[in-house]
């Protein structure tokens, strides 16, 4: 395994099948399996219902400091079970493991260009290390493969694998989950937040319904989690909402909150809305927030962690009720 473009059998011959419980599995090398290149071919069966790992073991080669992602081309020929999902382990030298499982499910049965982020690795219960980061210099090895839930059976066909700096070229929206959302708010709103089937035909959406006090400064923001993927080549935010916003509160406070701290808002702001609105803000819309520190005043879409969606401002008069619902929320190429 490499950082640079990988060719001709030695890549491929470099694998070998990680020692994994609760899976069945055969390595071969199959010698003329994607356009005349060769494959490390597994073939694999689970019985249980819980997840286990179908993992090849591969030693890097170089260094995998400035890498953004790991860059497979495989096969997978599902026969029994629901689709998997591609998953990495990296060993440190010195007793360090972090892990991965990427967010997609693997389909299709012909040779394909897969991608999994190193954004979001997390320890393993059994990791010793105490930095708390993964350490690439320290780079021992790596476990490549599928983590698989349920029953399954089929082979898995790896072509190439590397680690690569390139950046992501994405070619349709990213949808952000519709059931986990959470709320910061003044303490003198009365909220509720909700995530029921009452969104555009049927589907999932945020509903948030509060009541500001009249005369000062409030503000209710829910928040979900951006996904755990790369997300530098996504050039803005696109979702469908309804807004009914107290008297005197101008429009929606949306805003993108990062991993270290900077929070950047868009301007204008969406109005309220009776009907059904998708809208798509672009990123170069997005400001810096006063009462968020930025350490160089832009936003890093890599760097992304949550999506906000509220509302804040002085309601006139003794204030009032609002509602906020959204829906479809994705990262837009």
């Amino acid at each position: 395994m490499s950082n640079a473009q990988p060719s001709g059998p030695a890549e491929v011959e470099g694998f070998r099948l990680a020692a994994v419980s609760g899976v069945t599995a055969k390595l071969e090398r199959a010698a003329d399996a994607d356009g005349g290149k060769p494959a490390a071919k597994v073939t694999f069966s689970k019985a249980g219902e819980e997840r286990r790992l179908l993992a090849l073991e591969a030693l890097p080669k170089g260094s995998a400091a400035d890498a953004k992602a790991l860059a497979l081309r495989y096969r997978l020929n599902l026969t029994k079970g629901q689709p998997p999902r591609l998953s990495l382990m990296a060993y440190e030298q010195g007793g360090g493991a972090w892990f991965k499982v990427g967010a997609a499910a693997v389909t299709g049965s012909v040779f394909t260009d897969g991608r999994l982020a190193l954004t979001s690795l997390r320890q393993t219960a059994f990791s010793d290390d105490a930095t708390g980061r993964l350490e690439w210099d320290k780079l021992e090895k790596v476990w490549i493969g599928l983590a698989i839930d349920g029953p399954a059976e089929g082979t898995l066909e790896v072509s190439q694998a590397r680690f690569t700096s390139e950046p992501y070229k994405p070619t349709q929206p990213l949808r952000i989950a519709a059931g986990a959302w959470n709320v910061a708010k003044d303490k003198a709103v009365d909220a509720t937040l909700t995530t029921p089937n009452e969104g555009p035909d049927g589907k999932p959406c945020m509903k948030f319904e509060f009541k500001f006090p009249g005369g000062r400064h409030m503000y209710a923001i829910p928040s979900t989690a951006a996904p755990a993927e790369e997300l530098d080549g996504y050039s803005g935010l696109r979702f469908t909402y309804k807004a009914t916003l107290p008297e005197g509160i101008k429009g929606l406070l949306v805003s993108l909150s990062e991993q270290t701290g900077g929070q950047h808002y868009a301007d204008p702001p969406p109005p309220s809305s009776a009907d059904w609105t998708t809208i798509t803000l672009p990123f170069d819309q997005f400001k810096v927030a006063s009462w968020a520190k930025d350490d160089n005043g832009k936003l890093d879409v890599g760097q992304i962690r949550s999506v906000n969606i509220g509302t804040h401002g002085t309601s006139s008069g003794q204030g009032g009720p609002g509602l906020i619902l959204v829906a479809d929320v994705q990262f837009v190429p």
